[in-house]
């Protein structure tokens, strides 16, 4: 079984058996039916990937180069714009995307916002690279989503609105932080991709790779999602595969999805759940 595999199954057991339904509450997310979406969570979940593996579920497909594109789209492309996603057909965004095609001032736009820091005109991923390579020792090294002023203005809140990077003896070490995670659908593709984005920064700055730390405030499994993760926990998982990125690329902006290659990826299946909105 790969790591990956094992730590997820041990996260869906832990919020099946101990978990807290919010059924006694009201909830904004609905399915496309109008029907609450509740949920089953825990509070203040951590896990930790040491990156000895590549950690990508192998029970099920994870549709692993539309998560890179997402990366891609925030950290590279650094806009709001969903034309990149449309001219990959990647679909992700549709349901919060608006009638100019964008998703307001979310992700990637917070991350392509000039700010001045330094005395320097930048934004926080060039502002992040150059403080890395200059200031290893810092432990301001964050990288935020949440603008409290403009959070009015993002068709969705950031669920994963904050990360930081601390250098220890050469190694790029990296934590990520969410106010909510939904572990069916979007905990495989968060995990993987900001594990493609750590191996990016560590590339471009110089150092090896550290481990890679989610920290989740709201753990939670939504109520249609249950009996499909039963079944995706039980199949027997394969070794992790390999992924390959163009050792050429030195700048951070100069990453394309033809720089990844992810090799010997044996998965079982997809499975089918629903999106709550």
């Amino acid at each position: 079984m790969s790591l990956a595999d094992d730590i997820y199954k041990k996260l869906v057991m832990d919020i099946v058996e101990h978990g807290i339904w919010d059924k006694d509450q009201t909830v904004r997310t609905v399915w496309a039916d109008g029907t609450p979406a509740h949920t089953k969570s825990i509070i203040c979940k951590q896990v930790t990937y040491d990156n000895t593996e590549v950690p990508i579920l192998t029970t099920k497909r994870v549709p692993w180069k539309s998560a890179i594109h997402e990366m891609l789209w925030f950290y590279v492309k650094r806009t709001s714009d969903c034309a990149y996603l449309d001219e990959h057909n990647v679909s992700i965004w549709r349901e919060w995307t608006n009638n100019h095609n964008n998703i307001g001032k979310a992700y990637g736009y917070q991350l392509g916002k000039e700010i001045t820091l330094n005395g320097k005109l930048t934004n926080q991923v060039h502002h992040l690279i150059e403080q890395l390579k200059n200031n290893p020792a810092s432990r301001r090294h964050v990288i935020s989503l949440w603008d409290i002023d403009e959070l009015d203005e993002m068709e969705l809140y950031p669920c994963v609105w904050n990360n930081q990077w601390i250098v220890k003896e050469g190694k790029l070490h990296l934590i990520v932080n969410a106010r909510s995670n939904d572990i069916g659908l979007g905990n495989p593709f968060n995990i993987f991709q900001y594990y493609v984005l750590q191996r990016m920064i560590a590339q471009v700055t110089g150092y090896a790779l550290g481990t890679l730390t989610f920290n989740i405030n709201d753990a939670h499994i939504y109520e249609r999602h249950m009996d499909a993760l039963q079944e995706q926990i039980e199949r027997e998982a394969y070794a992790a595969p390999e992924l390959w990125i163009n050792p050429d690329i030195t700048d951070i902006d100069d990453f394309t999805i033809d720089d990844f290659k992810l090799l010997h990826y044996k998965h079982h299946p997809a499975i089918k759940m629903e999106i709550a909105i």
